[in-house]
């Protein structure tokens, strides 16, 4: 009877230890297999992250709800809201730009647009692809065209944005106020160059200084009239084809 007894405990160990064997085996082998490519006729996802060789991200495909939040200088930001689109990463990690869209009527306000930007490195959209419309009791807000920005060479949002919520903690509004504003022309974004329709409805190429300042209009405003115009130093703009 232990006889009996002893050759089943050798022959269930003994079973034991061939499966885990054979287990291990398996899952070790199915690390050293080649890449797998699939082709897929149609995939429906809410998220897809595309990474990169070592496991970085530099593509989230995303809806509004599940949209990557964002990342700079290797941290992701907290969760806010975001359109649905694309969020593209440099090598680093860090938002580099993104394709985002949208489009709903609340309350008989209706907002629609889309946006493709391309980032400054460490910093914000510098080159910006946008169509933005708000539509409202009859009346309509209107942008469509191309924007360039600039900001000082080495800038960086995080640092910037440090800067401002230490600022924030001044508790004289007004001194508050003007250090911000102090901040804002020192290191903040500066608008270059606008080609397209502004929101008054006047289409046409828009440029500006290193300072963001207006400097020289092409465009033909809302009524069809065409016209060439430049900012003298009184800050009045001169328009060439008007006749004198």
């Amino acid at each position: 009877m232990e006889n009996k007894l002893e050759r089943k405990i050798n022959f269930l160990a003994g079973y034991a230890i061939v499966s885990t064997l054979v287990f291990s085996f398996v899952l070790l082998s199915s690390f050293g297999k080649e890449d797998k490519k699939e082709t897929f006729d149609e995939i429906t996802a809410k998220k897809i992250n595309l990474i990169g060789e070592d496991g970085s991200l530099r593509m989230v495909l995303s809806n509004e709800t599940r949209q990557h939040s964002g990342r700079m200088n290797g941290k992701d930001y907290p969760k806010r809201d975001r359109p649905a689109g694309m969020i593209f990463f440099n090598d680093e990690g860090d938002e580099c730009g993104g394709l985002v869209f949208a489009g709903k009527t609340n309350d008989n306000k209706t907002s629609s647009g889309m946006s493709f930007t391309m980032d400054n490195y460490h910093d914000d959209q510098v080159i910006q692809i946008l169509n933005s419309e708000e539509y409202e009791n009859g009346k309509s807000n209107i942008q469509r065209g191309l924007i360039i920005n600039e900001y000082p060479i080495g800038s960086n949002i995080d640092v910037r944005n440090a800067q401002y919520e230490e600022l924030e903690k001044i508790k004289d509004e007004k001194i508050r106020n003007q250090k911000m504003e102090e901040l804002r022309i020192k290191e903040g974004s500066k608008r270059r160059v606008f080609i397209g329709r502004t929101k008054s409805n006047n289409s046409g190429v828009f440029l500006y200084d290193k300072e963001g300042n207006p400097k020289m209009k092409i465009y033909v405003d809302e009524k069809g009239n065409p016209k060439i115009e430049t900012l003298d130093e009184k800050g009045n703009f001169k328009n060439f084809l008007e006749t004198k």
